[in-house]
């Protein structure tokens, strides 16, 4: 006699779990109110059964469906494929070097500019040299396996961006006094992954850059009610917590490019001086 669990149907031939309609249902409510940032999925996954495997189940299922979307748009250069271009390389290759030439004003950076523009060159004919190398496998058959792995390694890009970006937001949301556990937190904040959905459209001409910030907009939100639930924190220091991991990234890239920036000043002024 088969034993039903909730949402699921045991099978006693083979003892497979076997996902029903109404279990298929649940998933698309909790969903659908984690997007309107309702309390409800927040408090089921935050509190419910101490295991990550629904986490990680909502964050692949969301990565497969991303990089399903990134496959089928992808489906016309799987078949007809575009040729490496020498020329086109090198186009874009001296659109980032013009900032770059601004500070090239004394004979070495000059000359080394040149040094740099001919070994791309030469890089970029290599490139093209390699790419009409005869290949073990027939052209089609080797785009299909880099066509599928592209497509298959979405879910686990996402699980890992999930899991870093996750581990810095508790941290915060321990130091402003949240009370959750990070097996609690983990759950709730992977519901955040299911608007980073609209960032697959990002290939589109004109919405898709919108649409990929309004999907990453949408997933600090998400987590924003993921903190706010699972550590019991009040509203803005639970925007704090989500928001200063980002914060202290732009700060430490800011400083970055900061040194970068003077160390290649300090460099001009030191050879035009000499």
């Amino acid at each position: 006699m088969d034993r039903i669990v909730p949402g699921c149907v045991r099978s006693s031939r083979r003892g497979r779990r076997i996902m029903t309609t109404q279990a298929l249902s649940s998933w698309i409510t909790l969903a659908k109110d984690a997007l309107l940032i309702r309390p409800r999925p927040f408090e089921e996954m935050a509190f419910g059964r101490a295991t990550l495997r629904p986490a990680i189940a909502v964050v692949l299922a969301v990565g497969l469906i991303i990089g399903l979307i990134g496959a089928l748009a992808g489906v016309g250069e799987l078949v007809r494929p575009q040729p490496f271009s020498v020329d086109d390389f090198m186009t874009q290759f001296e659109e980032s070097l013009r900032f770059s030439e601004s500070f090239a004003t004394d004979p070495q950076a000059e000359e080394f500019m040149v040094m740099y523009r001919d070994s791309a060159r030469a890089f970029a004919q290599a490139i093209a040299k390699i790419m009409e190398l005869p290949t073990p496998l027939p052209g089609f058959f080797g785009r299909l396996l880099k066509w599928v792995g592209a497509w298959l390694s979405a879910p686990l890009a996402l699980l890992g961006k999930w899991f870093f970006v996750s581990i810095w937001i508790m941290l915060f949301a321990r130091l402003l006094g949240g009370r959750g556990s990070l097996l609690g937190y983990l759950r709730a904040s992977s519901l955040s992954a299911l608007p980073h959905v609209l960032g697959a459209f990002a290939f589109l001409p004109a919405v898709g850059g919108l649409m990929a910030l309004v999907g990453s907009v949408w997933g600090l939100v998400v987590n924003y009610r993921a903190v706010q639930v699972s550590h019991g924190l009040s509203s803005d220091r639970a925007v704090l917590a989500v928001l200063l991991p980002y914060l202290v990234l732009l700060l430490l890239a800011a400083i970055l490019v900061g040194l970068m920036v003077g160390l290649m000043l300090a460099g001009i002024f030191s050879g035009a001086q000499t």
